[in-house]
């Protein structure tokens, strides 16, 4: 009785701040609170099927809710119901005079999964690449599209698919680390190895990959080989510590959505700079791409306990210091948050739509409790780019002087106006 009503006043205090969204809760005792007297369908129904559920979001509020959404506990239903939650929720929040505080417990918590599974050591370092990334192949094959690429898209006016927007992407890295025939290229956590192979065929460099995951990496080495770039392309199984053992031999270096498993202490992002650092030839040129924050905190529970064991959203300043410590002077920094927001949305949506398809592949792995942790993070992670969730493409070079950036070959409005189109990815790897 008293979780059920202090729930209800929450609930009161959110719906007050929905604006035209329908909201709908129904308590595990049969009562209901709508925030709109009419009887007229929900744009977002909250269920409690237990008194403990009811409680457990007391306690730990959108944290709580959450975890009993994906336990079973809790039922969610309607368009992006975990998206729209988070965002009225933070509404409710920002425009109340007094705002809904988290429980310090959930710090605890937080802190408590940062000590369990901080990927400071190599071991704890694999565990948690392989937790994520060792997944069934159907997962991935079916939500990211042909390419298999796992990070932002770059959509223009013209462009129509995924696959049109990763290219895009691929083609817009490249152009910003001036590739030419026969340099070396050093790329950190390849995935499933479609950027070496673009680099490869398109710009006839040579590449070196360095990437934990044993099932990726064995992907990536058959479909090196069907491509014929076995001699292009090498494959090592490490993590980006293991790079200093390029000994300053790489003319390039890109990392795509890697930097996010470096670590969340200060330490850790001077040792992720200080290995771009010894892996670069002099007047070498690097772009990272990566989720950031402003400041530096810890990613949420959520994330860290269901979906990225020991996985960190780093802080942009924070990375731009240990770069500049480490002699990799800055070039530029371009924040695209609205296309991984919008690629985000199209992985949803691919998601949901092959979800049967996906389940029948492996039923042990892909199960209900499955289907509601990844929809919690897709949803949740696509809403977060529209709160507070940056994307960055840091471009960057080994010293300092004026001739280590070579000239684009067109003006910088040239060069994005030329992205674009209705091309398709020139291979499927």
């Amino acid at each position: 009785m008293i979780a059920r009503s202090l729930l209800r006043k929450i609930m009161e205090r959110i719906g007050a701040q929905s604006g035209d969204t329908v909201l709908r809760v129904e308590f595990s005792d049969g009562s209901v609170y709508r925030n709109c007297p009419r009887e007229e369908q929900s744009n977002v129904s909250i269920k409690f099927r237990t008194p403990r559920a009811e409680w457990h979001t007391l306690l730990f509020f959108y944290e709580g809710l959450f975890e009993c959404f994906i336990e079973g506990d809790v039922d969610l239903e309607g368009d992006e119901p975990v998206a729209t939650l988070a965002r009225l929720g933070h509404a409710a929040s920002a425009k109340s005079p007094t705002p809904i505080v988290q429980n310090p417990l959930n710090k605890l918590r937080l802190w408590a999964q940062e000590w369990r599974q901080g990927g400071s050591g190599r071991a704890q370092a694999s565990r948690n690449a392989d937790f994520h990334y060792s997944l069934p192949f159907a997962l991935f094959e079916a939500m990211l599209g042909d390419t298999l690429g796992y990070s932002e898209a770059l959509w223009t006016a013209e462009t129509k698919t995924l696959n049109q927007a990763k290219f895009n992407n691929y083609e817009y890295i490249c152009r910003k680390l001036r590739l030419e025939p026969g340099m070396a290229v050093l790329e950190v956590g390849a995935g499933w190895g479609y950027m070496a192979i673009y680099m490869a065929k398109r710009y006839g460099v040579d590449v070196t990959i360095h990437n934990p995951v044993r099932r990726q990496n064995d992907y990536m080495r058959e479909r090196f080989r069907r491509h014929g770039l076995s001699e292009k392309i090498r494959l090592v199984e490490g993590d980006h510590r293991d790079i200093v053992l390029g000994g300053g031999r790489f003319d390039r270096f890109v990392s795509i959505g890697v930097q996010e498993h470096a670590g969340y202490r200060l330490k850790q992002y001077r040792l992720w700079a200080e290995s771009i650092a010894a892996a670069l030839k002099e007047g070498g040129i690097g772009v990272v791409s990566t989720t950031s924050w402003m400041a530096r905190k810890m990613t949420g529970l959520l994330a860290l306990k269901y979906i990225f064991p020991g996985g960190h959203v780093p802080s942009l300043p924070d990375t731009l210091s240990a770069f500049d410590r480490a002699g990799l002077m800055l070039v530029g920094v371009e924040n695209l948050w609205p296309q991984y927001q919008r690629t985000m949305n199209e992985w949803r949506k691919n998601f949901a739509r092959a979800w049967p398809e996906i389940r029948k592949t492996d039923p042990g792995v892909f199960t209900e409790r499955f289907r509601r942790r990844w929809t919690m993070y897709l949803e949740a992670t696509g809403e977060a780019f529209g709160h507070s969730l940056d994307l960055s493409h840091i471009v960057f070079a080994k010293g300092r002087r004026a001739d280590y950036l070579p000239p684009l070959r067109r003006s910088p409005r040239t060069e994005t106006e030329w992205i674009g189109g209705d091309r398709e990815p020139e291979c499927y790897p």
